[in-house]
């Protein structure tokens, strides 16, 4: 078997006439190695020029660049400032969404309650217009008994008078049924999206009402348009999940009253700092400070399995007497019961993963 290569001799298990085969006799062991040597240095150099092939060549007529050139790390970024949005709906629209937390909007329960109810009385009347006729046809002839037993002559059947028979009163309660369906649908979305935190609510009830402009605190928004804030009850906020925990919120208040150059630099990306100029609208990013809160729950969750069990180790080495297990069942117990209010405080576990944490 032959390697090959171009612009490279060929690298052949055959060496200079002396094989077996040829002169009946085995090479040599040392020329043996040496043919070998051979094949494996034209094996790697052949490996090296196809990798070498694969790489992204630098073509200067166009933007492409090789892989060593390009950049490891984001130089530029485009982000929505807030300064230099106009004032009023755009300058608010661009604050509500330079934050999840900010994303609060209305419901409006009440009127989805009312289009409900309309919608509702509205198949109310189809139904009794069905019953009625359904009755009707039962009190009448034969012919119209027979078309509530087949579905084929009711749908066959023709008015004659102009008045509206089963089949068209049919097809439009199955349009009132399915607007009914797909709205209460929505409705139920409305009402399962979360109420908003109590510091996200006034930061953003802050905003509307002492915006700044020109070093000027001024309302963004008429009165009338800004009032949508103070309906607490019909509020609801887009961030998923559960509402933050309280260990969440004390960490940002933290933070915030804190706050200098370092702490900036640590908890606010620079993509980050430029979404606003203002010494009043502070920033971090979420994804640092949910770092500082996994390692704080770190903490206590191992501070709560070392002295629970220290505790009980020194009760049952010391001596022995009729209170040692009292003693034991109440370290127990006050450390499940520590361990339940640290889940249900810090973390944003629901009551059935409480629940099953506390068991465990």
């Amino acid at each position: 078997m032959e390697l090959t290569i171009a612009g490279q001799p060929a690298c052949s298990s055959k060496s200079g006439g002396t094989e077996k085969g040829e002169t009946g006799s085995s090479l040599p062991r040392w020329e043996k190695s040496q043919a070998r040597g051979n094949c494996w240095k034209c094996l790697h150099w052949n490996l090296s020029a196809c990798v070498r092939r694969l790489k992204i060549s630098h073509n200067p007529s166009s933007d492409s660049m090789t892989i060593d050139d390009a950049p490891s790390k984001l130089s530029k970024f485009i982000v929505r400032k807030l300064e230099e949005c106009p004032s009023g709906y755009p300058r608010v629209a661009a604050f509500m969404d330079s934050d999840d937390n900010f994303g609060i909007y209305r419901r409006f329960g009440f009127l989805y309650s009312r289009v409900l109810l309309s919608k509702q009385d509205e198949l109310r009347r189809l139904e009794d217009a069905l019953d009625a006729m359904d009755k009707r046809d039962a009190k009448t002839s034969d012919k119209s008994r027979k078309c509530l037993k087949s579905q084929t002559k009711d749908f066959a059947r023709t008015s004659t008078d102009g008045s509206q028979t089963r089949k068209d009163l049919l097809v439009i309660v199955e349009g009132k049924l399915h607007e009914y369906g797909q709205f209460m649908l929505q409705a139920q979305q409305m009402v399962s999206l979360n109420k908003p935190a109590d510091r996200d609510h006034l930061s953003v009830q802050n905003f509307l009402e002492n915006a700044e402009e020109n070093g000027k605190s001024l309302r963004p928004l008429m009165e009338a348009d800004s009032e949508f804030i103070y309906r607490k009850e019909d509020l609801v906020t887009l961030r998923p999940g559960r509402e933050s925990a309280w260990l969440d919120a004390f960490v940002e208040r933290l933070l915030k009253m804190i706050h200098c150059k370092p702490i900036q630099s640590i908890f606010c990306a620079k993509e980050t700092r430029l979404k606003s100029n203002s010494p009043h609208i502070l920033y971090y990013t979420k994804r640092r400070v949910d770092r500082l809160v996994t390692l704080l729950i770190s903490g206590i969750m191992l501070v709560l399995l070392v002295v629970p069990t220290y505790a009980l180790y020194r009760v049952t080495n010391l001596k022995e007497d009729s209170t040692t297990n009292a003693k034991c069942i109440g370290i127990l117990l006050v450390a499940t019961l520590i361990f339940s209010a640290v889940l249900s405080l810090f973390t944003k576990a629901k009551r059935h993963e409480i629940l099953g944490a506390s068991a465990a």
